[in-house]
């Protein structure tokens, strides 16, 4: 059986990780994002997550977060592995809800996909073909943008997290994907950072702010990100413990030497 591009893409990504695939025209129980406003979505969504969390601020954070990584993991993972990128319009995105105001899954409702002309796909009609990375990046960063703009602006009406933050959970996730994607996949991880910044790049020439970005920390064998942005779980209500110790380890309020104690910690 001949399957489409995306649908390809997809299954490789899924055979790596499961929530590292996504789902192409998936069914019942899943959101359009296209449509989550309008239909009083993201505010249940972010009621639930202010209820689990105890806090606006970091409901709106991890609200954000969510929709961010459903632009991101999908497309980026494609890009990092396979050199292609299903379309992240707003209008072709979906996810299913978890249940607590974030997601169990993110995927596609069309097979249109992205490929250099060079890519077996280029000829399928699912394929948008371009002719070289540059060209690829600013696709997927023009339309990315234009995706997460409306998204994170009614989350911002909702919540105090601001816009630059908000970007700047997005541009982290950006290089977390791409580490963990390069870790899972046995590629070098080095290369992927530099093929994130190369992404970021080009999301920069498309994005309402100027945002902040991850730094590299190596540890061990691994090479880690310290993020730019803080995403304020360590204030949920839902973690006992010191707002200190629930610091996220790539948390850019964590000190490197307790950062790279817990790490090391993790082993091979």
């Amino acid at each position: 059986m001949v399957f489409a591009p995306a649908a390809e893409t997809a299954a490789r990504l899924a055979a790596l990780d499961d929530y590292a695939g996504f789902s192409v025209r998936p069914g019942d129980g899943w959101v359009a994002l296209a449509t989550a406003e309008a239909d009083g979505r993201l505010d249940h969504w972010l009621e639930l997550l202010i209820a689990e969390h105890g806090g606006r601020n970091v409901a709106g954070s991890t609200l954000g977060s969510a929709l961010a990584a459903a632009v991101v993991g999908p497309t980026v993972g494609s890009l990092l592995l396979d050199r292609r990128c299903p379309d992240p319009a707003l209008s072709n995105l979906t996810a299913l809800p978890a249940g607590n105001g974030e997601f169990d899954a993110r995927g596609v409702r069309t097979g249109v996909i992205a490929v250099l002309t060079g890519d077996p796909a280029a000829a399928h009609p699912d394929s948008v073909a371009l002719p070289d990375e540059n060209a690829l990046d600013d696709w997927w960063a023009s339309r990315a943008a234009a995706t997460l703009t409306p998204l994170f602006e009614a989350v911002r009406t909702r919540a105090p997290f601001g816009l630059r933050n908000l970007w700047g959970l997005a541009a982290d996730d950006v290089t977390a994907t791409a580490l963990w994607l390069a870790e899972l996949a046995g590629r070098d991880q080095q290369a992927a950072w530099s093929r994130a910044q190369r992404l970021l790049d080009a999301l920069a020439r498309h994005v309402p702010v100027r945002f902040p970005r991850s730094r590299q920390f190596p540890a061990g064998d691994r090479l880690h990100q310290v993020r730019g942005t803080c995403c304020l779980y360590y204030r949920s209500t839902s973690e006992p413990g010191s707002p200190a110790e629930n610091r996220c380890d790539t948390c850019p309020l964590r000190d490197d030497d307790s950062r790279r104690t817990r790490l090391l910690a993790y082993g091979p």
